[in-house]
């Protein structure tokens, strides 16, 4: 373990002295721009595809989930490193920075043959729009990101790049407007939507135990209806998403959209992406993450965190 230690202490070393392999960068912005970031991790300024393989030591990487949103944050990886290497760059080929993050947990403590290590990523907001996002060639209308890995080891040479795939997470159901939430944990995530009503109270709820708007609104507009209660009491179904849509013209006005823990089934967190959107483009859009913390809450309309508010039209 000590050796470990020396070693990623060593690639430090190397990297403040700027030698090629490492380019370390002492611009406290590199990374900043970057479609993702790595919390703990250390930004190296150029594409992961630049340093050559000079190492045979490879890597092995796997998240959670593949599914990705713009903004997303605390995105758990893990993976390991071979013996002779104690850290693993991690980027998107093409982006302008990619990240160092130490792997210095053995596999065995008296003769380890590999490095454990883990890693939180974040989403840049903008990534719907990144030219660094590619269609899946098995599906045009999906998009992918990819997630290149490689061994470094204490010299800062780099080994040979490997890539996770992670996919764009897809809009919902057509609608003249919808309200989509998307979790990645076999957890029960609840969608409530307050929308605009002619009532005394001005608005309703709608959430798994009120489905539809009610009443509707004077000129006529539709209701909202949510299409499912997604892995209701931990019966987990695997579509991890709900969506309240109107097929008809929405009601005027001011909306709330919150995202409520009912229970995490076991899990220790969540991450989940709220978006709101019509035809015309993106009303809203929030991501985040739950922990236990957020399943004390009693179960009730409009409880839960809230993720973001619009007007509509």
């Amino acid at each position: 373990m000590r050796s470990a230690i020396k070693g990623l202490l060593g690639i430090w070393s190397l990297c403040a002295l700027s030698m090629p392999a490492c380019q370390w960068s002492s611009d406290s912005s590199s990374g900043l721009t970057s479609v993702i970031r790595v919390q703990g991790g250390q930004a190296m300024r150029g594409s992961i595809a630049g340093p050559p393989d000079t190492i045979t030591a490879s890597a092995t990487l796997s998240p959670r989930n593949a599914a990705i949103f713009p903004g997303e944050s605390n995105k758990l990886i893990n993976g390991a490193v071979q013996a002779d290497a104690h850290a693993i760059a991690l980027g998107v080929a093409g982006d302008d920075a990619y990240w160092l993050v130490p792997a210095l947990n053995p596999d065995d403590p008296v003769d380890p043959q590999y490095f454990n290590f883990t890693a939180s990523l974040s989403l840049s907001p903008a990534l719907a729009s990144s030219p660094l996002l590619q269609p899946d060639p098995n599906d045009p209308s999906t998009f992918v990101l990819p997630l290149s890995y490689r061994a470094v080891d204490d010299a800062g040479d780099f080994g040979p790049t490997k890539a996770q795939q992670l996919y764009m997470g897809a809009l919902g159901p057509d609608g003249t407007l919808v309200v989509s939430l998307d979790w990645d944990a076999p957890v029960d995530l609840d969608l409530h939507v307050q929308v605009p009503a002619n009532n005394d109270a001005g608005f309703v709820i709608v959430w798994a135990k009120a489905r539809s708007a009610e009443p509707k609104t004077p000129d006529g507009g539709s209701d909202g209806t949510l299409d499912f209660d997604s892995n209701e009491d931990c019966q987990i179904d695997g579509l991890d998403r709900e969506n309240v849509v109107w097929t008809g013209e929405p009601p005027t006005g001011h909306y709330i959209v919150r995202v409520d823990a009912f229970s995490l089934c076991g899990q220790m967190s969540a991450a989940w992406h709220a978006i709101a959107y019509t035809p015309q483009g993106t009303m809203g859009e929030a991501s985040g993450v739950l922990t236990d913390a957020a399943t004390r809450e009693a179960p009730t309309a409009g409880a839960g965190l809230t993720a973001f508010e619009f007007d509509y039209p």
